[in-house]
């Protein structure tokens, strides 16, 4: 895993937001500063058909949950994924 996950994760847990984890890995350093872990399935091979499946299902609960949680409170965050955003900026010009 790269440092920039972590890095916004660690951003999200000072503004006192709730992390939620959709991951395959079980060792993911994330798993411990996360308050819900989304664990998916491992079993699939890259170049599966069922992998597509996956790739959807993961953007679909990705979405789901920005629609369901982040879209209404957008007036109220906005201070706080400005502050996400430049710690990105940070993380893209860093590399």
């Amino acid at each position: 895993m790269t440092q920039e996950p972590l890095l916004m994760a660690k951003q999200a847990r000072k503004n006192h937001a709730k992390i939620v984890l959709i991951t395959r890995e079980k060792t993911s350093p994330l798993r411990q500063i996360s308050d819900i872990v989304i664990s998916l399935p491992t079993n699939e091979k890259l170049l599966r058909f069922g992998a597509v499946n996956s790739l959807f299902s993961e953007m679909f609960a990705s979405s789901l949950l920005y629609l369901s949680l982040i879209s209404p409170k957008l007036n109220e965050l906005k201070e706080k994924i400005e502050i996400t955003q430049e710690l990105t900026d940070y993380l893209k010009i860093k590399d």
